[in-house]
């Protein structure tokens, strides 16, 4: 059975950070609808990004444009939303993505940790090309040690907005710089900042 974030640990949370637990809601309503975890209260929430995937293999020396046919909806250079599918469907797309080579594929192992790499995970929905930043061996250590558990995938934001110089935003509820260094500098497309003022809001009351 997943564990799950109580009030206590938002409080706990926010003591480390020495922010308002309402700021820490505030992120994790609005990266996650509030919740870690699928319709199964197991599985996590990702969201696979196709163009992430494209820069990831080429980081590996893997030359993407020849394994795009068959495969527009999974690797695609250009950010796009209109192969998202939500919900377990990302599933579909990361196993996709992964099996574009077959398990005999020399370069199958390439492809599950860049396909990994390529997704948003839990309750913060953190890309997990962040691991090895965060004190991860790789991606695929960083999916088994939230997977099931949403106290572990807060620990994650911590370590996240540590690292990246982030929680003087949190502190001052500096909601466009917060969302930049948060989700990189489409944010304002998303609305992002917006979004976290107005969870704010609502959390704060």
């Amino acid at each position: 059975m997943a564990v799950t974030i109580e009030q206590l640990d938002f409080e706990n949370a926010a003591a480390k950070l020495n922010c308002e637990v309402a700021a820490i809601k505030a992120v994790y309503d609005v990266e996650s609808a509030g919740g870690g975890f699928l319709s199964d209260n197991d599985t996590p929430k990702i969201l696979f990004e196709g163009h992430v995937f494209w820069r990831q293999l080429k980081d590996k020396q893997v030359n993407p444009e020849q394994y795009v046919s068959g495969n527009e909806n999974v690797l695609y250079k250009s950010w796009t939303r209109k192969y998202y599918k939500g919900g377990f469907g990302e599933y579909d797309r990361l196993k996709k993505a992964i099996e574009i080579v077959p398990k005999s594929h020399p370069l199958r192992n390439v492809f599950e940790e860049c396909a990994v790499r390529s997704c948003s995970w839990g309750a913060f929905q953190i890309m997990a090309f962040h691991a090895e930043k965060l004190g991860y061996q790789d991606a695929i250590d960083f999916m088994y040690t939230i997977a099931g558990n949403e106290k572990m995938q807060l620990q994650i934001f911590i370590d996240f907005v540590t690292a990246f110089d982030l929680v003087k935003y949190l502190r001052s509820k500096n909601w466009a710089a917060f969302a930049r260094g948060f989700n990189g500098p489409a944010y304002a497309v998303n609305r992002y900042d917006q979004k976290m003022a107005a969870a704010y809001n609502k959390f704060s009351k």
